[in-house]
């Protein structure tokens, strides 16, 4: 089946123009309305058709979008917080000065030597 319409987007879907999208493995899919302002639904509807893609599948594709990067802000946030406890409880740390030079001379091409690493509370 030879389909030149076809528009791949995020996990695997494939979406043809004025159809919504179906997913290449078997999943439960649910129903869900939105309640969307006159001027939201043509801007979304503006933007479909500019991709090739149905309404039902732009929306689809944001909300999966916008759920990612919520769920990497919180990854982002939990290595932060476990990252901030470590020192706390007196990791080793670079001297912030030292490890700039280092970086500066890997940078430029010359032989860098490796900071030594101190505990930060001292």
């Amino acid at each position: 089946m030879n389909q030149p319409n076809r528009i791949t987007l995020a996990n695997s879907e494939r979406c043809y123009p004025s159809s919504t999208c179906t997913p290449l493995r078997p999943s439960t899919m649910s129903t869900t309305s939105l309640k969307l302002s006159e001027e939201l639904k043509q801007r979304a509807a503006r933007a479909a058709e500019e991709l090739g893609i149905s309404p039902h599948a732009f929306m689809v594709d944001a909300i999966r979008n916008a759920a990612d990067r919520v769920e990497q802000r919180s990854a982002f946030v939990a290595q932060a917080r476990a990252a901030r406890s470590q020192m706390l409880e007196g990791a080793e740390a670079y001297d912030k000065d030292a490890a700039r030079d280092y970086l500066r001379q890997r940078q430029d091409g010359g032989k860098a030597v490796k900071p030594a690493s101190t505990n930060w509370q001292k």
